[in-house]
């Protein structure tokens, strides 16, 4: 079956990569179009919707060319409900969105309802969206990728840095600096954009470095003897971020706050650790960084579940089953 993969860039991050090997893998044939590319037509007011206008007729022009049977939009915030029926009336093909932050906030409403098939790891949103009677809508959870996400051995330098340290990797911004001003006394270290400049000088005293990508990442993931996955308050409403399967993947021991969707997806107190409120995360905090082994046991339980079932080839195959279920494609 032909694939066409709609991605925000042509050097697009690991997601649309690893989705055309995937497909490939199993079989199919895959191409793949970028949407949005960095570029200053792009990047300026003046030029953009022109740009942006020019690309969705490349797209429409890709689709008439090589007829795929299935168009895979990654967010896909500038396909517009126009093109897409401009080229399902000329090409029998099915639309589908793989989008991997809270629609109800970051795509124009009217744009999901215009995919045959919109995939959501946000379940408050697809029951806020069939309220109003959406039925193109699925749940699908986030994922690993094994060959990009895995335990690394930290250097001995980094292990002595690491070790009793509560990691957090991730950018800073004003809500995330007050959570981290709650925790100054314990022995959190920092990595990620925009720490340096923070306001309180006792979370600037935490900054281990900037931001940091591929094994140097992992080897935090893997060395620290926790790691706190602190949801974005706007994006994951009940459901659950990239970085959760990421963590598990590197067999690192994840401390999250509680999301409705990620007892389903990891065992609480078996496979990730969660608290509700400061209080329950501090008691957390102080029991498992005095008992570092459980806490590596938690994450070696962690990463099994990972690698069973929440990696990008098991929600290729769940992607295909449904389209198959729904629409007789395969």
């Amino acid at each position: 079956m032909r694939w066409l993969i709609v991605l925000p860039f042509e050097r697009a991050e690991h997601m649309g990569m690893d989705l055309r090997d995937e497909l490939r893998g199993l079989g199919h044939e895959v191409r793949t179009f970028a949407y949005r590319r960095d570029n200053p037509l792009y990047k300026n007011r003046g030029t953009k919707a022109a740009y942006q206008l020019w690309i969705l007729r490349r797209l429409e022009r890709a689709c008439l060319d090589w007829r795929p049977a299935v168009v895979l939009v990654v967010k896909g915030g500038p396909i517009t409900p126009g093109v897409i029926r401009r080229i399902k009336a000329r090409v029998d093909t099915l639309f589908v969105n793989l989008f991997p932050d809270n629609p109800l906030w970051m795509i124009p409403f009217e744009h999901i309802e215009a995919y045959d098939l919109f995939l959501t790891k946000e379940r408050y949103a697809l029951r806020s969206l069939e309220s109003v009677g959406l039925r193109n809508l699925y749940y699908l959870p986030l994922y690993c990728v094994p060959e990009i996400h895995h335990p690394v051995t930290p250097t001995p330098e980094q292990a002595r840095g690491l070790r009793g340290a509560v990691a957090f990797v991730g950018s800073r911004y004003p809500y995330r600096e007050r959570f981290v001003r709650e925790l100054a006394t314990y022995p959190v270290r920092l990595w990620g954009s925009g720490w340096d400049r923070a306001e309180a000088p006792e979370v600037r005293a935490l900054v281990a470095g900037g931001p940091v990508w591929g094994e140097a990442k992992l080897a935090i993931y893997s060395g620290a003897t926790l790691s706190l996955n602190h949801h974005h308050p706007m994006n994951d409403i009940v459901g659950v971020n990239t970085r959760a399967f990421e963590l598990a993947a590197s067999g690192a021991c994840q401390v999250a706050d509680h999301k409705d969707e990620l007892p389903s997806l990891f065992v609480p107190g078996h496979e990730v650790i969660t608290y509700r409120d400061l209080h329950e995360l501090r008691r957390h905090l102080d029991y498992y960084l005095a008992h570092p082994d459980e806490a590596r046991e938690i994450g070696q339980n962690a990463l099994k579940r990972a690698l069973g079932e929440h990696t990008l080839r098991h929600r290729i195959e769940e992607i295909i089953h449904e389209v198959d279920r729904r629409f007789g494609v395969h």
